[in-house]
Parts: structure tokens; sequence; C-alpha cells
């Protein structure tokens, strides 16, 4: 969907000039009908979302929040820091879809998911999960490295399949092959890696702290705060859920969703 300013507004509950001293900051910039309207798309809206937490929440000025948006996590990227998005518009073009059809199914805008195929733009964990679940995929089925056909109900330490995103701030590694209805990960994250907005789906997750501090919001008033070892915390992933490492370091927790959705 689409929204003019003050319903954009609305939706984030920051006024109108809010947005319009945002977008001269260049922390957000919303396409335009013609030259006269602004026109803000839900992945708009969610990165809105996020720099109203930024200000409000991390206190951070302008140039820090650029620096948040700009560092937020990406798929894995080349040697020379580019960061690959052939297998988004491979996935896309299997599916027979065109950008504005994907942008139809994503909410995100046709500019943002053409930027993202050529490797010139990121995305956070909440819009690429909102893409790939666009696209019924998964983030690991596209930037994951490849499974081998050896059945091995064992996993080795030494030998999981790991997907790091954003400068190695998230790392994600799959403690299992093969299953159909369960998905667990262990999930480490350097400081200040977040989500950078929420994003739901089909099933049931459940999160073990097994070192750091991290915070998880759920639903739209639930916030939990797992912050020694061996916290515990469960909820349905139809509920929009977002997070953030608040440890001095690094965190790490086991991660698992049933059925396989990340």
């Amino acid at each position: 969907m689409t929204y003019r300013i003050g319903e954009a507004a609305r939706r984030v509950g920051v006024s109108p000039s809010a947005l319009r001293l945002w977008e001269r900051q260049g922390l957000v910039r919303p396409q335009r009908a013609g030259s006269r309207y602004r026109i803000y798309t839900d992945g708009d809206v969610e990165q809105l979302r996020s720099i109203r937490r930024l200000r409000q929440v991390d206190r951070l000025n302008a140039p820090g929040i650029r620096r948040v948006l700009r560092d937020t996590v990406h798929p894995t990227a080349d040697a020379g820091g580019r960061r690959d998005g052939s297998p988004l518009r491979r996935t896309r073009e299997e599916l027979g879809l065109s950008l504005r059809q994907a942008s139809e199914r994503s909410g995100l805008s046709i500019s943002f998911i053409s930027a993202l195929e050529r490797g010139v733009s990121g995305a956070s964990v909440a819009t690429l999960q909102r893409l790939t679940a666009a696209y019924g995929t998964t983030l690991h089925e596209l930037f994951g490295a490849p499974d081998d056909d050896t059945p091995n109900r064992l996993v080795r330490a030494d030998g999981r399949r790991a997907l790091r995103l954003g400068s190695a701030k998230v790392r994600i590694e799959e403690l299992a092959r093969g299953t159909r209805h369960l998905e667990p990960q262990l999930f480490i994250l350097a400081p200040g890696a977040s989500s950078d907005g929420a994003y739901a789906h089909e099933g049931e997750e459940f999160l073990y702290l097994l070192s750091g501090a991290v915070t998880v919001w759920v639903g739209d008033d639930e916030v939990y705060a797992l912050d020694r070892a061996g916290d515990a915390l469960s909820f349905p992933s139809t509920l929009p859920h977002r997070w953030r490492n608040d440890a001095g370091g690094e965190s790490r927790l086991l991660w698992i969703n049933t059925p396989p959705t990340f």
C-alpha cells in the first residue's frame, strides 16, 4: 500500500513536519506523485518507525541515524564490499513476477527492490524477511551456503551452514539440516545488532539466551528483556516482532522457528 504524508505520519506517530524534516536530513526518500505529493510505501513507513525509535529511544541525532541506516544488515558481500542481489532477482524471475508485482506482494517500493537486485542498496533483517516471505522462500535458501546431498542427522560444530548479514553484525548458524517442521539456529549478534524493524510470519518461535542481553518487542505493547543466561521466550510468529542486542559485547541466542520460515 501507499500513503500520503498525513496518513504516513499518523501511522508512525509523528507530525507531517517531522517527516519533512527527516527528508531534508536525508533519512528517508519518499517517491513523488508527479512533482507534487510525497508517496510513502509500507517499507517507507517501517523505516520511519525505525527512525523514530532511534531518535526517541536511542537518542541519536541525524548523523548517527544515517550511520545506523547505512550499516543495517545486508546479504553477504563480496571482497569488494558489493552486496550480491542476484539471488533476489533470479527468484523473482523464476516466479514470473514483474518488479511491480513484487512491490505489491511485499509492500516495498519498486525502486528499492530494483536497487537490492542490483546490489547497490541494503536492507534490514525485517525488510529482507518480508521480501523472501513474499517470494515463498527464506533468507537461508537465498543467501546461505548450499547443502550437500549427503544425508546427515549430525551437524558438527565446525560444519554448520552460516549466513552473515551486515558486516558480520549478525551471524546465523544452522543447527539442523533437512528438517521439515523445525528450524533451530544460533544467532550471534555483534554490539548494536538489531532486526531494524518488525516482521511477522506463520508459526511459533522459541528463544534461549546463551550469553549477552537481548531485548525483544512482540506485538504492540509487549517488551521482554533477556539479560540472564538461560532466559527463554516463546511467542506466535504471527505477532510482529523485532529485537536488538543490548549487551556491551556479543550476544548469543538459540533461536527456533517452527515451521522453517527464516
